[in-house]
């Protein structure tokens, strides 16, 4: 989702699915120990084109989450990403450029996580190089931050009530609990994530 997209150019984070996250931090791993750098190249499902490349800068950590992207119940685990190009490419810009790994299919029928060899991701790197965009997921940046703040606002409305009821119910019988404004006070930062 471009959403996500967004949330990772904003905060400079990545996840990907378990098996991805694995196979990336692999791939970090050796590339750290050979001194060159892995490169990730982003494409919304959907839209028919790639909008950036950014270089992995950390390992996975498979413990931590970001509590950042449109499902986040989804994605666990994450790693710091330093960006390079952000830009609408059309698709066309590179269905030239075969895998030999994936059936000598377009470079643009590659999933999450797969591995583009080195030939062909210098193509696409020097695509993203020369290609003059008019457009970015950076256009739409404001809209996405103002969905992002209405989500968090949302979410931190509907912890604060379910803490202001479980407090209402832990007092029942004892003639004590926090009220419910000191439960949602001390509850809305619990959505923040620091990455």
């Amino acid at each position: 989702m471009e959403e996500d997209v967004h949330k990772a150019m904003k905060y400079q984070v990545w996840s990907s699915t378990p098996e991805g996250n694995h196979r990336l931090n692999e791939a970090y791993l050796e590339s750290k120990a050979e001194k060159i750098p892995v490169f990730l190249l982003f494409s919304v499902n959907g839209s028919r084109q790639f909008v950036g490349m950014a270089r992995m800068t950390s390992e996975v950590n498979f413990t931590d989450k970001c509590n950042h992207w449109v499902q986040d119940e989804k994605w666990m685990g994450k790693f710091k990403l330093e960006w390079l190009f952000i830009k609408d490419i059309p698709n066309r810009e590179f269905k030239h450029i075969l895998v030999p790994t994936n059936e000598n299919k377009p470079v643009t029928n590659m999933r999450d996580a797969q591995e583009v060899p080195h030939e062909q991701g210098t193509v696409m790197l020097k695509t993203f190089k020369s290609y003059k965009a008019d457009t970015s997921v950076l256009d739409e940046f404001e809209h996405y931050d103002n969905d992002e703040a209405k989500r968090k606002k949302a979410k931190a409305e509907s912890f604060g009530r379910v803490a202001a009821d479980s407090a209402r119910k832990r007092g029942k019988g004892r003639g004590r609990g926090r009220r419910p404004q000191e439960s949602q006070r001390a509850d809305n930062n619990h959505d923040t994530c620091v990455c």
